[in-house]
């Protein structure tokens, strides 16, 4: 890269499905001092060129697996003045990585690189509006690292399979083998659940590491076709919500212990909560409310929860997060106005709302915009979807607030019944909610889909699009929502 004219400070994007030199390339920008911009191949043409454009690319290297979309960037004016270097044999790009890597010296030259200077930027997956880039630093994707080999347990003779995208800041979880010599497994091209129980099998995995959505989807194939999965001593999975339904259908399904992890981009992926394998068996066992909980600190992040004036509340009420920690986001790119709404001195906020117990236990409540007031009553829609999950019928469910003449806003659950099973009837999962919630959270009303709800690449529920097409057909609803 240094001999195309790359310098230290340089955005550098790579646009590729999970392949070896994407980890090339990461290296190759850290040592030189570049920043790495990965590009979600999921997003939308329009989303891709904001993305080139806001960090300011002039390299662009493309695996051949993802040319088909160069077109329409360049249609849409992406592309002008990029340099596009190829991966993969098939690319059909006038520049080469091999050719280039044969032809460029032996040494490169040396660059002091400061501790907090940015390493890459993680463009966020854009629950709303466009995506946002995360600048993310050296000291923060070391600590990161480290802090995650030490809490998920990992050793040398671990074989650890990450399936989760490159485009974002997981990227950096394909480095933990580099901390403690372990093997890592890459999923070759695009996530795929049958390839990826096959690859368990095969390469005698030890340790995966998923999305909550991916770990949904591994129960269901497990169940249709299981896989010898007898090499397997734990699964991890964080980035998104969970529900106690889905762990207690995991543990029946895999013989192995599980881990869950509360981390964000914001954080460089660094833990900042981690229900633990023995956390998880007293969940299943006597303490069930622990598998509502994201667990206990790690060391990373020192946590603060407060009121909206900023003043911590009392132990066990509910407020923001505040998190400091050498992880935490440099700042929102090109983005002053966000990144000051975030960032205060040493803390940040994260837009989470949660509480912590007596033991230390965290739990998470909602996002700050996702919650529901509903006759003056603060409503958390993931309270609802985790009592919902409990239905023997439901595969999935969304639960936002939709307008309503008399409560300001009404709770509206739109439910994924379970292929195999059942569809319950609106009263039937409305009396099953009654038997768990308070009334004020039991919904107003229930629509059922019969597609998949719409997540991010992270598998982060894009509540606000669920919204959005509700809003869109007012038959929908049996209220006047204007």
């Amino acid at each position: 890269m240094q001999g195309m004219g790359v310098q230290k400070g340089d955005a550098v994007g790579i646009l590729a499905g999970e392949h070896i030199e994407v980890y090339e390339h990461f290296f190759a920008c850290l040592m030189i001092g570049a920043i790495r911009v990965g590009i979600n191949r999921r997003l939308a043409a329009h989303e891709m060129v904001h993305v080139i454009r806001d960090a300011k690319l002039t390299t662009l290297f493309v695996h051949e697996d993802c040319v088909s979309v160069l077109e329409e960037l360049r249609e849409q004016g992406g592309l002008s003045d990029i340099k596009l270097i190829g991966l993969g044999d098939k690319h059909g790009l006038p520049m080469d990585l091999e050719a280039l890597i044969a032809d460029a010296p032996d040494a490169y030259e040396d660059v002091a690189i400061e501790p907090d200077s940015p390493a890459f930027y993680s463009y966020t997956s854009g629950t709303t509006g466009l995506p946002k880039g995360v600048v993310l630093s050296h000291q923060g994707l070391r600590a990161s690292v480290l802090h995650a080999v030490s809490m998920f347990g990992l050793n040398g003779k671990d074989t650890f399979y990450h399936a989760t995208s490159n485009a974002w800041v997981a990227v950096l979880l394909g480095m933990l083998g580099l901390a403690n010599g372990m093997t890592t497994v890459l999923p070759k091209g695009f996530f795929d659940m049958d390839k990826f129980l096959a690859d368990l099998e095969r390469h005698r995995c030890s340790i995966a590491l998923v999305a909550p959505t991916m770990l949904k989807w591994a129960i269901e194939a497990q169940k249709n076709e299981p896989y010898d999965l007898s090499a397997l001593r734990m699964i991890a999975f964080g980035s998104s919500p969970s529900t106690p339904a889905m762990i207690r259908d995991a543990a029946q399904t895999f013989d192995c212990e599980f881990l869950h992890c509360y981390a964000m981009t914001e954080t460089t992926w660094g833990g900042v909560s981690f229900l633990l394998p023995e956390d998880i068996r007293r969940g299943l066992d006597d303490r069930p409310e622990l598998l509502n909980s994201v667990g206990q600190l790690g060391t990373l992040f020192d946590i603060s929860i407060r009121d909206d004036a900023g003043q911590e509340v009392a132990s066990g009420e509910a407020g923001e997060i505040w998190l400091r920690s050498e992880a935490n986001m440099l700042q929102y790119l090109n983005l002053p106005e966000e990144t000051e709404q975030v960032v205060s001195g040493t803390w940040m906020r994260t837009n989470d709302i949660g509480r912590l117990d007596d033991e230390g236990f965290l739990y998470l409540l909602d996002r700050r915009n996702f919650m529901i007031i509903s006759g003056g009553i603060n409503i958390y829609p993931i309270v609802v979807e985790a009592a919902i999950a409990d239905h023997p019928s439901v595969m999935d469910s969304c639960v936002v607030g939709i307008p309503h003449p008399i409560w300001g806003e009404a709770v509206v659950a739109v439910v994924v019944p379970r292929q195999d099973a059942t569809s319950p009837s609106v009263e039937d999962l409305r009396e099953f909610c009654r038997s768990k919630l308070s009334s004020v959270q039991v919904p107003k009303h229930i629509l059922f889909w019969n597609t998949d709800l719409p997540r991010t690449v992270t598998g982060k529920m894009q509540k606000s699009q669920v919204r959005e097409s509700i809003l869109a057909i007012p038959d929908l609803i049996p209220w006047d929502m204007d």
